[in-house]
């Protein structure tokens, strides 16, 4: 299934939301480069996990997909994963996770906020290449019992209403 029965957006208004989420995500990537060229590994690594939260939240947003918290981005990733077969999408996932780990911590080496960044820069690469073609949906046939109970999640209208296009944060506002 391509998008949710659940989701009552347009498609149109779907596409409107997931274009601002990625345009979210190259600012928050090009920031992330910004702050780890100044040596703000703190600020570089959560503007690089954001970029790539708002670049899964655009994939979701064109699939009618819930993307409303991180377990959920989490769960697209892995569907992902399994559509594609390609298990580099949640490696690099597991691995900016780590950047947010960091915000919080201010643990990490430069050298590695700096692969991470690199791996972040990859994984929205490989999401904007995903977002510009049909998506390859498991048939229903060849579905595992956890990638049924994933996709039943991930149809869940979000517990609350989301906010629309014009409430999510201007791209033209955002610093760098």
């Amino acid at each position: 299934m391509t998008t949710s029965p659940n989701n009552p957006e347009s498609e149109q208004q779907r596409r409107e939301k997931s274009d601002r989420h990625f345009r979210l995500s190259q600012r928050l990537l090009k920031h992330a480069q910004q702050q780890l060229d100044l040596g703000d590994t703190v600020q570089a690594s959560e503007k690089a996990y954001g970029a790539v939260s708002h670049a899964v939240k655009s994939y979701a947003e064109l699939r009618g997909w819930n993307h409303y918290n991180h377990y959920r981005v989490g769960l697209v990733l892995d569907q992902l994963r399994d559509e594609e077969n390609d298990p580099s999408l949640t490696e690099g996932y597991d691995a900016i996770q780590s950047l947010h780990k960091n915000f919080f911590e201010h643990e990490m080496e430069v050298t590695r906020v700096k692969d991470r960044v690199d791996t972040a820069r990859n994984l929205i690469d490989k999401l904007e290449s995903l977002r510009a073609r049909d998506p390859h949906p498991l048939p229903s046939s060849d579905l595992s019992q956890e990638q049924r109970r994933r996709l039943s999640q991930l149809m869940q209208p979000p517990a609350q209403e989301q906010a629309s296009v014009d409430e999510l944060p201007p791209t033209d506002e955002l610093p760098g």
